[in-house]
């Protein structure tokens, strides 16, 4: 660096030998620092967006916590089967059931609203490769460069692409570690931040019953709204989505424990409902 600023005997001799000089210092000089922005300037914006991101969306620091409690509610419930599957809710209040219409994204969705306060929502994608192969060969969200960024996850289970998104978290990412792996980074972080973008921040949770495993989004201790993914051992994903109003009504481990626990898969037929009570349409 000594030898940029140093002006030589030789150039002292001439001002036309000084100033053909000095312009090549100059353009060595911004040549030099153009390659060290090259080198480190995208692994510097990486680790300040991630800063940045972490702060603004707080969920995006939260992973799942092994789930503790495994307690079951043995309250009286109601039995929902609908589009080859069947659970227990342990409310059996009176409800209004509402058939979402199919798309080429779900075979099918259910809303039960029931009159004690709680909502339901179950949702059967249609696509069961996962996620993150479902946004990549999406050809209306134009993803291409999704897909080819998160390739080896988009070819993996469906259970392991809601595993990777959940635990990728802005911690996660490396400034000065390889460039594709800082990518597909900030990809996961972007879809996580979407898909999850507030109910993360009560806290997550993965779960582990008799032939289903998945993730528990949002803790009804502090949340009003939980969401489950829950997979099979034959490959079965569905979503069901439990909230409550502002009247007061709160939802319990228990509950989403016997939701967790009672669902398994059956013939598929129409959506029936069953309980102690009768139920309006």
């Amino acid at each position: 660096m000594r030898s940029l600023v140093r002006v030589t005997a030789w150039e002292r001799v001439s001002l036309w030998r000084r100033i053909p000089c000095a312009f090549g210092r100059v353009a060595l000089l911004l040549a030099l620092l153009n390659g060290l922005g090259a080198l480190i300037g995208p692994p510097l914006i990486t680790f300040f967006t991630m800063k940045w991101e972490a702060k603004k969306i707080p969920g995006l620091n939260v992973v799942p916590q092994p789930l503790m409690d495994y307690s079951v509610s043995d309250a009286p419930g109601t039995t929902l089967t609908y589009f080859g599957y069947s659970i227990e809710v342990p409310w059996t209040a009176s409800s209004k059931i509402r058939e979402g219409p199919k798309n080429s994204g779900t075979s099918g969705i259910v809303q039960v609203k029931f009159a004690s306060g709680q909502d339901l929502l179950v949702i059967a994608p249609d696509d069961q490769s996962g996620l993150l192969s479902e946004i990549a060969n999406d050809q209306s969200l134009h993803m291409e460069m999704l897909g080819l960024a998160l390739k080896d996850l988009t070819s993996r289970p469906a259970y392991d692409q809601y595993s990777a998104l959940l635990n990728t978290t802005p911690s996660t990412v490396r400034a000065f570690g390889p460039r594709r792996e800082a990518a597909r980074a900030r990809m996961l972080l972007m879809i996580k931040g979407i898909a999850f973008p507030s109910s993360l921040e009560t806290g997550a949770f993965s779960f582990q019953f008799p032939n289903k495993h998945g993730f528990q989004i949002g803790d009804p201790r502090k949340s009003k709204r939980v969401d489950l993914e829950i997979f099979d051992t034959d490959g079965h994903h569905v979503e069901i989505i439990c909230f409550v109003g502002q009247n007061g009504v709160r939802l319990t481990q228990l509950e989403m424990n016997r939701i967790l626990n009672s669902l398994h898969t059956v013939p598929a037929h129409p959506v029936t409902v069953s309980s102690t009570r009768t139920l309006q349409n």
